[in-house]
């Protein structure tokens, strides 16, 4: 009898284990996002939050138009209108959150359209890195650029040029080649003479890469459209003794 019993329950045992094997199995082919690689779901993350970053800068935009009607409704209320109006336009340029336009620079990087690298150089030196766009930008900065903007997003005290795979990390948005960087109020001679240029040069012409400068009569670099708020590092406090 106990025997019989102990065979019994070892039965019991044997299918209950089955029966929760097949429900993990079942759980965890219930979800397709799993079975696909790692750089697929990466690239739909990205994807879905660049939507989701397009619709909040949207409503920034909309936001910072009701903070501008009423800037203007406050200052005509009170005394000294012009000066405040002209002072406050002046802070707005220096933070780059209004548009402007003016004569400049256009700077177009993209990548070498070389099949191979040449002997001695990998593939590494056939693409735009982040380093060459900042190269550029450093450049124009230094050749009078009073505003600059790539692939249309404008560069502010806290925008950052990061590299990303084969990509470009700028202002939240992701962006590839080529990069067309927009610079209101550069010289030509002071880029051309500019270190920095003059390496890159050398690097497009052992490695295929496009570097191409054109001056331009009337340029638009647009407001910056991200927030304003400033984040920043504390320390974390001391635990009580």
């Amino acid at each position: 009898m106990r025997t019989r019993r102990s065979y019994g329950v070892a039965i019991a045992c044997t299918a209950m284990a089955f029966v929760v094997v097949l429900s993990f199995r079942g759980q965890g082919s219930a979800n397709p996002e799993a079975r696909l690689p790692t750089r697929y779901r990466l690239a739909d993350l990205i994807e879905r939050q660049q939507r989701v970053t397009a619709d909040l800068r949207q409503e920034v935009a909309s936001l910072r138009t009701e903070v501008e009607t009423e800037r203007a409704k406050a200052t005509h209320r009170t005394g000294g209108v012009v000066a405040l109006e002209a002072k406050l336009d002046e802070l707005a340029d220096v933070a780059g959150t209004t548009d402007l336009r003016g004569a400049g620079l256009r700077v177009t990087l993209d990548d070498s359209s070389l099949e191979r690298p040449p002997d001695g150089a990998s593939v590494n030196d056939l693409v735009v890195h982040s380093q060459d766009v900042q190269a550029v930008v450093n450049a124009l900065w230094r050749s009078g650029a009073e505003a600059i903007s790539i692939n249309g997003q404008r560069l502010v005290g806290t925008s950052a040029v990061l590299c990303v795979g084969n990509t470009l990390l700028l202002n939240g948005t992701v962006h590839s080649p080529p990069y067309v960087v927009s610079a209101i109020g550069a010289t030509r001679d002071r880029f051309d003479s500019d270190r920095l240029v003059r390496r890159l040069k050398a690097a497009t012409t052992a490695f295929g890469l496009r570097l191409q400068v054109d001056r331009v009569g009337d340029l638009t670099v647009p407001a910056f459209a991200g927030a304003t708020k400033l984040t920043y590092a504390q320390p974390v406090p001391s635990p009580t003794p």
